[in-house]
C-alpha cells in the first residue's frame, strides 16, 4: 500500500458543500397603512401642543396691531397683547376671571327675528330692551350670560349692549369716540369683580361700571351712555313693542339648548362674591339691585325696590342740574331708564359693584 493510499483511507469521504439558504426579501416597515397611522399620530400630537399652548399660538397667528407707546403688564394675570399704557386702575388688582382673552366670545351684528315669531323665547325670559332713533330691539340676557356683549347697529347708531353676570350689570353705549368706531370683546379679566372689555382697534381695556377706558389712547374717557332702555321680561317687551325685533339664539357659537340655562344660578342664590373688591358698604346686601347714575363727578344710586314702590312706579330726581327719570315696569325688578341728563352715564347693577367703583355715591331716598 502506497503512502497516498494510506492517507486516503484515514480521511473521511468527501461530501458536497451544503448550499446556503436564500436570504428572505427585506421587510418593508413603512407600509402605506403605517405611514397613514404615523401621520395621524403626528397631527394629534401637534393638536395637543396647540391646544395646551393656544394663547401663544393665537398671538403668533393674530398679532395685535401696533400701538403707540404700548406698555406690557407686569401682572401675570394680564394678557400681554393689551395696551396697558396710561393705566387708570391698580394693576395688581386686575384678576383673571377664568376664560382667556375672547374665551367669552362677544357677538357682532346678531341675527334677529320679529318678536311675534320668536318661538325660542319664553314669556319670563329677561331681556334688555333698547330703542334708538325709533328702532327697538330686545337682547336676551340668557344669551348675554354666555357672551356679555352685543356689538350692533340700531337706528343707524353703532351700539354695544354690555352685561356682566357677576354684577347683573347692564349698560348701553354708543361705540363711537374721537372719530373712531369701536368693536368690543371680553378681555377675560376683572376689576372689582366686574368685566373688563377690550377694543379691537387699540387693544385697550375698558371698565363697564367704571364708565371709561382704563388704558390706552382713550384712558380716562367715556363712551356716550344711552337712555331709553330697559330690563324687562320678553312678555312685557313684546306686548309694548310688538313691531320690534329680538336677537336670536343663532349666534354661531353654541346650540340653542345651551342658552336654556345659566352657570351663574348658584351664584345668584347667595350674597357671596366670587372675587374681592376695593370698597364695601353694608347699607344694602351685596346683590341688591340699583340703577347707578353718574353726572359729572356726582354719583347716585337708585334702589330698584324704591322705584317699584314709588307712586305710579316712577321716580323723578335732579342730579347735577339735570333730570333723572326711572320707571318700574313690573313687580319683579323690571325697570326702564327713561331719561338722564346729557352727558350722564347710567347702568343697572348690584350694589356691591356700584359702591366698589363709586364709594362716594349718594343714595336716593324717599322724602
Amino acid at each position: 500500500m502506497s503512502q497516498d493510499d494510506s492517507v486516503s483511507q484515514t480521511l473521511p469521504p468527501a461530501t458536497a458543500p451544503t448550499p446556503k439558504p436564500e436570504a428572505a426579501p427585506p421587510t418593508t416597515y413603512w407600509t402605506p397603512t403605517r405611514l397613514l397611522m404615523g401621520a395621524v399620530m403626528a397631527l394629534v400630537a401637534v393638536g395637543v401642543v396647540a391646544y395646551v399652548q393656544w394663547d401663544e399660538v393665537d398671538r403668533l397667528l393674530n398679532p395685535p396691531p401696533p400701538v403707540a407707546e404700548h406698555r406690557f403688564a407686569s401682572n401675570p394675570a394680564v394678557d400681554s397683547s393689551f395696551d396697558m399704557s396710561d393705566l387708570r386702575l391698580p394693576e395688581d388688582q386686575i384678576r383673571r376671571g377664568g376664560p382667556p382673552k375672547d374665551g367669552i366670545p362677544a357677538l357682532t351684528d346678531p341675527k334677529t327675528a320679529p318678536v311675534g315669531q320668536a318661538e325660542f323665547m319664553r314669556p319670563e325670559d329677561r331681556v334688555v330692551g333698547v330703542t334708538v332713533q325709533g328702532e327697538s330691539r330686545a337682547y336676551p340676557i340668557k344669551v348675554l350670560n354666555f357672551h356679555e356683549c352685543y356689538n350692533d347697529v340700531l337706528g343707524g347708531v353703532p351700539i354695544a349692549v354690555i352685561f356682566c353676570p357677576l354684577c347683573d350689570s347692564v349698560s348701553v353705549v354708543d361705540r363711537r369716540l374721537n372719530g373712531k368706531r369701536y368693536e368690543f370683546g371680553i378681555s377675560g379679566m376683572l376689576y372689582n369683580s366686574n368685566v373688563l372689555l377690550h377694543d379691537r382697534t387699540d387693544q385697550a381695556l375698558w371698565s363697564q361700571v367704571g364708565f371709561m377706558a382704563v388704558s390706552g389712547p382713550n384712558a380716562g374717557e367715556s363712551l356716550k351712555h344711552l337712555d331709553s332702555w330697559e330690563i324687562t321680561t320678553f312678555a312685557l317687551w313684546s306686548e309694548a313693542q310688538s313691531e320690534s325685533t329680538v336677537a336670536t339664539l343663532d349666534t354661531g357659537h353654541y346650540t340653542p339648548q345651551r342658552y336654556g340655562g345659566s352657570a351663574y344660578e348658584p351664584y345668584f342664590q347667595t350674597d357671596q362674591l366670587m372675587f374681592p373688591v376695593a370698597h364695601t358698604d353694608d347699607r344694602f346686601a351685596n346683590k341688591y339691585a340699583v340703577i347707578g347714575v353718574m353726572v359729572g363727578e356726582t354719583a347716585k344710586a337708585y334702589p330698584i325696590e324704591l322705584v317699584t314702590g314709588a307712586p305710579g312706579g316712577r321716580i323723578e330726581d335732579a342730579v347735577g342740574g339735570g333730570r333723572v327719570v326711572i320707571e318700574s315696569l313690573g313687580e319683579t325688578g323690571e325697570v326702564r331708564i327713561a331719561e338722564v341728563p346729557d352727558g350722564a352715564k347710567a347702568l343697572h347693577t348690584f350694589w356691591f359693584a356700584w359702591y366698589a367703583f363709586h364709594p362716594g355715591t349718594e343714595v336716593y331716598q324717599v322724602e
